[in-house]
């Protein structure tokens, strides 16, 4: 396949999915057929079927790419104190899941209605683990926290669920999240 032929298909593709995107909030998953989906993305029904040969198909593409789009873009950990990186760590995730909040509960709804995993992760483990290695180089990780577990506890503290659960009961403002979470994190380092 040609170049210009890839982004032809890419483009229509992207724009199927963008139509869907635009249905999904009036229409539920069940209210909107491959024909109005067609219809709304401006292109026949047989070419929706080329690109997604059922309603399932679309959906979960759109609950996937709804959780790659709500990720924390980020250079890496900074280099410097790794206690100070872990703050802005934590700092940034709250920020950005105040930043993408209903973005955040509208794929948690797709994922449960289609029945893909639901977004919950701001950072990947690798991320998680180069700031875990530099607490542990730097004598900050309790000796009773093992490299994978505080990975796994970080990526908990991190997630979605954890940021929604500490903001609403009782309701916090994303400064109090972010000082409840730093209050956490400190199980898993010793200052």
């Amino acid at each position: 396949m040609s170049p210009t032929r890839r982004e032809l298909v890419s483009a229509t593709r992207a724009r199927i999915l963008e139509a869907a995107a635009r249905l999904l909030p009036d229409c539920g998953p069940n209210g909107f057929s491959m024909d109005l989906l067609a219809k709304e993305a401006g292109v026949a029904r047989a070419t929706v079927y080329e690109h997604f040969h059922s309603k399932g198909v679309v959906l979960d593409e759109l609950a996937s790419s709804a959780s790659r789009a709500l990720m924390l873009e980020h250079d890496g950990p900074h280099l410097g104190d790794p206690l100070t990186a872990l703050r802005d760590m934590l700092a940034a995730v709250c920020r950005h899941w105040h930043e993408h909040e209903r973005a955040a509960r509208e794929a948690r709804t797709l994922a449960a209605m289609t029945g893909a995993e639901p977004p919950c992760d701001a950072l990947d483990a690798e991320y998680l683990r180069c700031i875990v290695g530099r607490l542990m180089s730097g004598g900050h990780l309790r000796p009773h926290w093992s490299p994978d577990d505080a990975v796994d506890a970080l990526g908990v503290l991190a997630s979605y669920p954890t940021y929604e659960r500490l903001r609403r009961s009782p309701a916090r403002t994303p400064n109090q999240v972010e000082a409840m979470l730093a209050k956490l994190a400190v199980s898993i380092v010793a200052l």
